[in-house]
């Protein structure tokens, strides 16, 4: 696994309100069989501290995201297929619908992109339209060149 600065920018927009925040965090890459796996320790910045995500992107254009630690959460986005995923909160586990309107994927040799826009309704209501860009690249301080090569 090798060391990447992760930039995230996230917009959540409900009916009420606008949320948008923006994480940047030493996280890790790591490519197997042609599967980019991004994982960093959450902080209370986002708000799951003790928690650790990893985003994993297959080749199809499959992405998850699963959260791991003091908080649990296991997102599945993949264009044309609404997905039913977990969700834990302090109250509570629930199912939530994730639907993805958009996932644009972009890896370089040492850096990359990704960008993904979807829904997330409970029992069919409508809770959020969610839009991240994610960048990374490879993390200076503490490596050479070759960082997170592709596969």
């Amino acid at each position: 696994m090798d060391s990447v600065l992760i930039t995230m920018k996230s917009r959540q927009m409900t009916p009420e309100d606008t949320e948008e925040t923006e994480l940047l965090t030493v996280g890790t890459c790591q490519w197997e069989d042609d599967t980019l796996r991004l994982s960093y320790e959450d902080t209370d910045a986002t708000g799951f501290a003790g928690a650790t995500t990893t985003i994993q992107i297959d080749p199809d254009g499959l992405v998850m995201i699963l959260r791991m630690g003091t908080a649990n959460s296991n997102l599945t986005l993949e264009l044309g297929k609404k997905h039913f995923c977990l969700y834990s909160t302090p109250f509570g586990d629930m199912t939530v619908g994730v639907l993805a309107k958009e996932i644009a994927f972009a890896p370089d040799a040492n850096s990359g992109t990704l960008h993904m826009v979807y829904t997330i309704d409970i029992n069919a209501a409508f809770m959020s339209e969610n839009t991240i860009d994610l960048r990374w690249e490879a993390h200076q301080e503490e490596s050479t060149a070759g960082d997170c090569p592709m596969a």
